[in-house]
């Protein structure tokens, strides 16, 4: 079995434990521990399990498709500004898929907004980002970056898109999974691919606690809200021209700050020829389509069954 087939087979079979054991915990670990914080931790465990599992059964070492090493001080505050160049291109991907459905991280957003925002840092911001670093940046783009990196790049990117299991999210985070991989290999560190991604998520936690303590709306009152705003596509058009046009100028600020990065690291010409080179390995194979299917499929049926009890 080669490695693709090997981490294509571990793709569809986290699928599977993270639905199933999502709907496990839901009708029965639930009724004896009923946590927001507890809700996610079983999440990133589910995801972060048949990945580790998967290193250990064949044998591979976990430095092998986890780059980590230190990284300068000055590449890391370059990183923090990249993440905030970046993030208006975040928005406008959000606001496209909100012309065909509803913004499913209402719901969420709502919640943290009244829990504890210490925890929300630890539980929402900190955790995922070191969880699905080590999973979608370090084993499966890692792996299939041996037969091509240009692959492995959209590749992994679809996978974190699909195991975010909603179509509005899905967009943004295929765009924001490319945007980290460039991260990474701009300094051949996992460090920096996670400071970016704590960055994200720490912008919605502190966004979610501000909306919160001003307004104090209850779930249902922002999930509601969500919904009128995507019924109103003239006020979805008009953000979506406005951050648009502002994505254009920070995206290309981040580009060329990137740039400089990877040339700075010494990186710029060896991403540049990698990227360049043949496919060595067939990467997509029938389990991996299995998964992707059974992903859309799962994302198809929640959106429906959503606006069946609108």
């Amino acid at each position: 079995m080669t490695t693709n087939k090997g981490v294509n087979r571990t793709f569809l079979i986290t699928f599977l434990i993270y639905v199933g054991g999502s709907f496990l915990w839901s009708l029965i670990g639930k009724r004896f521990v009923d946590s927001f914080y507890v809700d996610i931790a079983v999440s990133q465990l589910l995801v972060c399990v048949p990945p580790f599992v998967y290193l250990k059964i064949s044998g591979t070492k976990t430095g092998e498709l986890i780059p980590y090493k230190k990284i300068r001080i000055s590449d890391a505050l370059l990183a923090v500004v990249m993440t905030y160049l970046f993030y208006p291109l975040m928005l406008v991907m959000n606001l496209l898929t909100m012309f065909f459905v509803d913004n499913t991280s209402a719901e969420l957003a709502a919640t943290m907004g009244q829990e504890n925002l210490f925890l929300n840092i630890l539980f929402v911001a900190l955790l995922p980002a070191f969880v699905e670093e080590f999973v979608f940046r370090g084993v499966f783009y890692q792996t299939y970056r041996k037969s091509s990196m240009k692959a492995a790049l959209v590749l992994s990117g679809l996978l974190f898109g699909c195991m975010h299991m909603n179509f509005n999210q899905f967009l943004y985070t295929f765009v924001f999974g490319m945007i980290l991989v460039f991260m990474m290999e701009a300094t051949g560190s996992i460090v920096t691919s996670m400071i970016c991604h704590f960055l994200l998520n720490l912008n919605g936690v502190l966004l979610s606690g501000l909306n919160g303590s001003i307004r104090n709306a209850s779930v249902s009152d922002a999930v509601q809200q969500s919904s009128n705003l995507a019924s109103q596509p003239k006020i979805l058009l008009a953000g979506l021209l406005v951050w648009g046009v502002i994505a254009v100028f920070t995206t290309a600020g981040g580009c060329a700050i990137w740039i400089h990065l990877a040339r700075k690291n010494g990186r710029l010409e060896l991403i540049q020829q990698k990227m360049n080179e043949a496919k060595r390995e067939r990467i997509v194979t029938p389990t991996l389509v299995i998964g992707m299917v059974l992903a859309v499929a799962f994302m198809a049926v929640s959106y429906t069954h959503l606006r069946a009890h609108e």
